[in-house]
């Protein structure tokens, strides 16, 4: 896994004005200068039998086992190279004489950004080494609007202006010096013939059996998805992390203990501050400020769980067999307008509300614009549930899960068999009744493991009764907050107290102070109430924070 950078030009390449000192493969020929670097595991290259060369970081599994070089070398072989019936989550690089190609996993979860140059293309899994190369790159906040305003973008099109982003099944080609990019969005039959929904499962059950380069360890959690793969698979290894009186902790303890496995505990502990900027500033480079600043510790318990000699596997976009993701704009029938200004108000995530009034109006018209193409693009075949279920492969697959593995590719071997081409196309021969509300999964649970329904669920912070339904969960979790009975995190509070003297000194910055983008009124009114100790604007800090680093880091205000 990891990370792969370069440039391609017509003749000899300039040098890359960054070398990458712990890259693991290199690739130097008249028109290419690419580099390759992450674990050892899974970060491939090597030479095709035609006098070519290759590069991939990621996994790519074929006949439940993941690729090695001499698969690779044959697929890449073929002149017509289609990727497409591969499960995993990769980037390919092809060098052939006079030609470089570039190809992404089918679903989009793994990516590359393409930034055309006078003498060739820079690209890059690392947005933040464009601007190393090439100078400071330009937010285009009205792509970024379905970013920030939703819970992620709705589609894969770069947040920087000038600069293009390699999404689901595409294909990058550069030849002569020119550049042709080709992308293919992800879809599938819809036939709901599983009627039991066995067809699923056993999809499901077969990406469980994958053998890694390493053992896996499962990340274990209070939430339905994590224990759907716990009933299902043959676990010898979970872990959780977090504080001990956390509800996900402690459910997670005892379906460990349950289940009769190994449960990993791993307390954190926040580094120097020095350490927590580096990590945070490494955290936006990779993911684009889809998670508060907050979510950096993560960083460190993925760090000790490679240490261990363990790969990660993870329960992430489970939703998607809820149908937790569109389940409520469906079910007010929103979608059946397919609208922007009537559906997005349903779906807005609620991060902060910092930006300066005119960029906050640029950002909600791109993304009303960015859904209405969205949704005009879904086959008029389907149906509005499975419109709204297509569009959440489409979209909350890349453009959150996706940039996390890319985070984590670089830091250890994680894998999440929800999110495979393979189990979701058996998932969308489900009948939408089954999908509903998590039956599927609660049926998976009580019919594979049915000791692990007496532990109950946790959702956000709030355990709820295993046997409610999304509605019913949903109005009980949303009732005891209101009461005061659910848990709090202590975590970002304690991350923005420990960075307290950084954020104040940044927050009263002159780049700060002089950004177009922000509304200096707001800035002022959390400095000051933060300063005064007043911990109401933690939440908006925490979020704030992330996007500054990241606006930095592309602004190259940093270097």
């Amino acid at each position: 896994m990891g990370w792969l950078t370069g440039f391609a030009g017509a003749s000899k390449p300039a040098k890359l004005a960054i070398q990458h000192d712990k890259a693991r493969l290199n690739i130097r020929e008249p028109n290419l200068r690419a580099q390759a670097g992450g674990p050892a595991e899974t970060c491939l290259g090597g030479k095709l039998l035609d006098g070519g060369a290759f590069l991939v970081t990621g996994v790519g599994i074929r006949d439940d086992r993941i690729l090695q070089e001499k698969d690779w070398v044959a697929l890449l072989a073929q002149t017509e190279t289609d990727l497409a019936d591969l499960d995993g989550h990769f980037v390919v690089l092809r060098w052939q004489p006079g030609k470089v190609e570039l190809f992404t996993d089918n679903t989009g979860t793994r990516t590359v950004h393409l930034l055309e140059h006078a003498d060739g293309v820079y690209f890059s899994t690392r947005l933040d080494w464009l601007a190393q190369y090439a100078g400071p790159l330009e937010i285009d906040y009205a792509r970024f609007g379905a970013q920030w305003l939703l819970a992620n973008s709705l589609d894969t099109t770069s947040l920087v202006k000038e600069a293009i982003r390699l999404g689901a099944g595409g294909s990058a080609v550069v030849e002569h010096g020119r550049l042709e990019v080709n992308q293919r969005p992800w879809s599938c039959t819809t036939t709901q013939l599983d009627h039991s929904g066995e067809g699923y499962i056993h999809a499901l059950q077969k990406a469980l059996q994958v053998s890694g380069p390493k053992p896996w360890s499962l990340g274990l959690s209070g939430g339905l998805d994590s224990r759907a793969l716990l009933a299902l698979g043959n676990f010898r290894n979970t872990h959780v992390w977090g504080p001990p009186d956390h509800p996900d902790v402690q459910i997670s303890t005892d379906l460990a203990h349950s289940a009769g496995v190994a449960h990993e505990y791993l307390q954190i502990q926040l580094p120097e501050i020095s350490d927590c900027i580096d990590l945070l500033r490494e955290r936006v480079a990779f993911t684009q400020v889809i998670t508060p600043a907050s979510a950096t510790i993560e960083r460190i318990a993925y760090g000790r769980l490679r240490k261990t000699g363990l790969g990660i596997l993870d329960g992430g976009f489970g939703e998607i067999a809820r149908r937790q993701l569109m389940n409520q704009i469906v079910f007010r029938h929103a979608l059946n307008l397919g609208k922007a200004h009537t559906t997005l108000p349903r779906i807005l995530a609620g991060k902060a509300d910092f930006f300066a009034p005119d960029v906050h109006k640029i950002m909600t018209g791109g993304a009303e614009d960015e859904f209405n193409a969205c949704w005009q693009r879904l086959p008029s075949s389907l149906t509005t549930a499975d419109k709204a279920d297509v569009l959440s492969v489409q979209s909350r697959l890349p453009n959150f899960f996706g940039l996390e593995q890319n985070y984590l590719d670089n830091v250890c071997v994680t894998y999440m068999p929800y999110a495979q081409p393979s189990v979701l196309k058996a998932l969308f021969q489900v009948p939408l009744r089954l999908r509903w509300h998590g039956r599927l999964l609660r049926k998976l649970v009580r019919q594979h493991a049915f000791a692990l329904t007496h532990q109950p669920l946790v959702k956000g912070t709030v355990r709820y009764p295993f046997g409610l339904g999304t509605v019913s969960s949903l109005a009980y979790t949303r009732a005891k907050k209101k009461m005061g009975l659910a848990y709090r995190d202590p975590r970002p509070r304690d991350f923005i107290n420990h960075l307290r003297e950084f954020l104040l000194d940044i927050l009263h910055s002159a780049s700060v102070q002089e950004c177009d983008a922000y509304d200096q009124a707001k800035i002022q009114l959390m400095a000051d109430s933060f300063a005064s100790g007043d911990t109401g604007y933690i939440g908006q800090l925490d979020w704030w924070l992330a996007f500054e680093a990241w606006r930095s880091i592309l602004s190259r205000e940093n270097s």
